[in-house]
């Protein structure tokens, strides 16, 4: 089947951010963008924030994305927010998307042309999609605590050596 089949997307306008001055209260508002700094800052206008549930947000230029379920607004019409069709398990088409490595070297649109029209092959049985998500956030989960592991050892390395070459 076609992502089309499987996927609605809604164009940004009315989620984008008036504001570009963001604030660094996580109270407010999260702006978001697709790409690797993910949550720009936060807003606390209150009116237009895009509050329905999962979605997958895909910057139509560089074919970035991310998987987002909470409230936000985003900075720019270049991102397509992608919500699920027929009950489809919207983790499992994102690891689809993140595994096909998707680059581009041009500047324009491509959701509509390229991504919508691309096959995905999305098992008949719902019962190993959640499975392979359950497995997914626990990887996900195993990479989040390497991390932090990772940056409590850069840490103790850089004290230790701050306190060696004084």
């Amino acid at each position: 089947m076609q992502i089309s089949e499987k996927l609605d997307y809604e164009q940004p306008s009315k989620y984008i951010v008036s504001e570009t001055e963001y604030l660094n209260n996580k109270e407010f508002t999260p702006v978001l963008t697709a790409n690797k700094a993910f949550i720009l800052g936060y807003t606390d206008e209150p009116f237009n924030i895009y509050d329905k549930g999962e979605c997958i947000i895909l910057d139509d230029f560089t074919l970035d994305c991310k998987l987002v379920n909470f409230a936000f607004k985003v900075k720019s019409s270049a991102i397509k927010i992608l919500t699920s069709k027929n009950n489809i398990i919207l983790r499992y088409v994102y690891e689809y998307l993140n595994f096909l490595n998707l680059e581009t070297t041009e500047h324009k649109r491509h959701y509509i042309s390229e991504i919508e029209p691309m096959l995905i092959a999305y098992p008949d049985s719902n019962e190993s999609v959640i499975s392979f998500c359950d497995l997914m956030d626990k990887f996900d989960k195993k990479i989040e605590n390497e991390n932090k592991y990772l940056q409590s050892l850069l840490s103790q390395k850089q004290y230790l050596l701050s306190n060696m070459f004084i």
